[in-house]
């Protein structure tokens, strides 16, 4: 090593320590001027730009710094924690393994390369590294609490069970293992051993906002809506989700509200925006003012909502929010209201309406005369949600649909790649019309569901779309559905004109497919084409 570079080194090194990191910065630039693969000046940069909070561009340098020096397991761990900081997973789960070359039990690389190869969608080599790291640390509570929740997105339940009990054995007071432990009870549908493991959480920590939020869920899928919906308050204490009002101007249903102005904002998804809507005539009802804010997307649609007149605003989410007295989230509505009875979800009709401006929008795709039903379908859930892929169906496994006598549409804006060659093979056959391209908002899509015949969709928002329109809809759910839809039954209290097909077996579509084909083969033409 020269001597300039040996001193701009030491230089940049004191600059570093004296948290002088721009000067220390020049230095080493000036360094990789000269030697463009110097290894410690890469690394040096790499630690400078982790400070700064720039994952991208340290991971940038340590990568380069590791291929061109060697480096103790210490500075490997942490340039593999920075690649997974900038999602650089493959990176990361290289780096780890060069730290376990050099240690092959280093816990923390192997806990590390298990959580960037779950990211990179590599589960059972996931598996494989938590395996080991049990064995090398079988004392470890966290170790077989990372197996069981990596067995359970594996679907290997029993597996996952075990692996709780064992982080339970091994540290009784873990909260969060008993959760986990409840939550896979609960999606084997063993709801009284669920409910015991929340309460046996929230016996060590009664203020743990997940042992309270699953519990909550849990309560309103076995219909106890009371204990549900109180319980159902804490999602705001999860650290999941934050609105950013003040808990002073909450309404809670005890402040008269009659001549008030009362904010009701969105939460979560779409579907949860469309579905609970449905009670915001209320509060205009007793006499207050409200101001409806809604997903963007939604505003077109919601510019039509039921009592949408002088006692109701609807705003989207990018508007500024107008001064109000009280503001309440849109799932905290059931609550406020006391709807703690099913009959008190259910609305008394239609309560969204399509945009009358736009259904002609459609008259090209049914000019031509047909007396055959028009159905409507939409198979996939947002990849992005929990539980989407879970509630979604390939469009292949769909296919004994497309041979029944009915004209189908896709309702399906995003569509994932698996599906892409075998629509365009449908739509050659004619046996499904693919119109996503025409769907910019909820508006356009609701303005197309008034003229068909009748919905067939997975749990999402165009299942509560169509229930919120009034419109026939057959809703395929998984083997655990979400809370809202609860237990065995076929029907729901949230929309009169729903019908649930049901998974009786954990991922298998098969059955609810042939249901569904089975019922279109007895249709006629359904009333409200």
């Amino acid at each position: 090593m020269s001597q300039d570079i040996e001193y701009a080194l030491t230089e940049a090194q004191k600059h570093f320590a004296a948290g002088q990191l721009d000067e220390a910065a020049r230095l080493l630039h000036g360094v990789l001027a000269s030697t463009p693969d110097h290894g410690e000046a890469h690394a040096g940069l790499g630690y400078i730009a982790a400070k700064q909070g720039d994952h991208a561009r340290a991971a940038e340098h340590l990568i380069h710094a590791a291929a061109h020096m060697p480096l103790p397991v210490n500075e490997l761990e942490f340039a593999a924690q920075v690649c997974q900081l900038a999602q650089r997973h493959e990176d990361a789960v290289a780096l780890f393994e060069r730290c376990l070359a050099q240690q092959p039990n280093h816990a923390a690389s192997l806990n590390g390369a298990a959580m960037s190869l779950i990211q990179l969608g590599e589960p059972q080599r996931a598996l494989e590294m938590l395996e080991r790291l049990c064995r090398a640390q079988p004392q470890s509570a966290e170790a077989h609490y990372n197996r069981g929740t990596l067995l359970g997105k594996m679907d290997r339940y029993d597996d996952e069970l075990a692996a709780y009990r064992q982080a339970i054995a091994l540290k009784p007071r873990f909260v969060r293992a008993y959760v986990n432990l409840g939550v896979a009870l609960r999606d084997v549908r063993r709801f009284d051993d669920a409910l015991q493991q929340f309460k046996k959480a929230l016996s060590i920590d009664p203020n743990d906002a997940g042992a309270r939020t699953n519990r909550a869920q849990t309560n309103l899928l076995l219909g106890e809506f009371e204990h549900g919906w109180r319980e159902y308050e804490w999602r705001w204490r999860d650290g999941t989700m934050s609105h950013g009002f003040p808990a002073d101007t909450l309404w809670t249903g005890a402040q008269p509200i009659e001549g008030k102005t009362v904010f009701v904002h969105h939460e979560q998804g779409f579907g949860d925006t469309l579905q609970f809507v449905r009670f915001v005539d209320r509060l205009s009802a007793a006499g207050a003012r409200v101001v409806l804010r809604v997903q963007d997307a939604l505003l077109p649609l919601f510019a039509h909502a039921r009592g949408a007149a002088d006692t109701l605003d609807v705003i989207g989410e990018s508007a500024p929010v107008p001064p109000f007295d009280y503001h309440i989230p849109a799932l905290s509505l059931p609550l406020a209201l006391k709807l703690f009875r099913e009959s008190d979800l259910a609305p008394s009709g239609a309560y969204v309406h399509a945009p009358d401006a736009r259904a002609a929008q459609w008259d090209d795709l049914f000019a031509r005369a047909s007396d055959r039903p028009r159905i409507g379908i939409a198979w996939s859930g947002s990849m992005m949600v929990p539980n989407g892929p879970n509630r979604s169906i390939s469009l292949e496994q769909l296919a004994p649909l497309f041979d029944a006598r009915a004209d189908f549409f896709s309702l399906q804006k995003d569509l994932r790649d698996s599906d892409r060659a075998y629509l365009a093979q449908l739509e050659q056959r004619g046996q499904l019309r693919d119109v996503s391209a025409r769907l910019a908002t909820f508006a356009d899509t609701a303005a197309l569901l008034a003229r068909v015949d009748l919905v067939i969709s997975v749990d999402t928002a165009v299942a509560h779309l169509a229930g919120a329109l009034g419109k026939p809809v057959w809703i395929a759910l998984p083997y655990m559905a979400d809370w809202r839809w609860q237990l065995d039954r076929s029907d729901s209290p949230w929309y009169p004109n729903a019908r649930l097909f049901r998974q009786t077996t954990r991922g298998d579509w098969s059955p609810v497919v042939a249901a569904l084909r089975a019922q279109i083969d007895t249709l006629g033409v359904l009333p409200g084409a």
